[in-house]
């Protein structure tokens, strides 16, 4: 890992951009932009956001700005399905989860419950497995 530097994450639409000060996150956010420019493209100020990681409560005021317009700056996001935060915990994310696990939990149990939904059909629900009915 030593010699791995990740500075950006890429998938479809979305990019994460990382850096290890707030001047080179500038530089990469304008590099970028210009990019977008020479091709025709614009990038959405309105749903960009900024974070800055660090431990402890309080949060860094920075100002990144794009085209002279400020950047929200956030202490949460989430990106392909998980939740970073700014202090680097992992608790929110598993918390997330977990809450939306059992939300599933209780659509199947309503689905299990209801009286519209054949014994059967009950049955192979309870055992994980489903059966297609004709």
């Amino acid at each position: 890992m030593d010699e791995l530097s990740v500075k950006r994450l890429l998938y479809i639409d979305d990019q994460v951009i990382l850096a290890p000060s707030a001047c080179g996150l500038q530089e990469m956010v304008n590099k970028m932009n210009n990019s977008f420019k020479k091709r025709g493209m614009k990038l959405n100020v309105c749903k960009t956001k900024v974070m800055v990681f660090e431990m402890g409560k309080s949060m860094t005021e920075y100002d990144l700005l794009i085209e002279g317009k400020k950047v929200e700056l956030v202490k949460e996001f989430v990106c392909l399905g998980s939740m970073f935060t700014n202090d680097g915990k992992h608790d929110r994310n598993i918390e997330r989860r977990v809450n939306t696990g059992n939300k599933v939990n209780g659509v199947l149990l309503a689905n299990m419950n209801s009286k519209s939904v054949s014994r059967q059909a009950r049955l192979a629900i309870h055992n994980g497995v489903l059966i297609p009915t004709v």
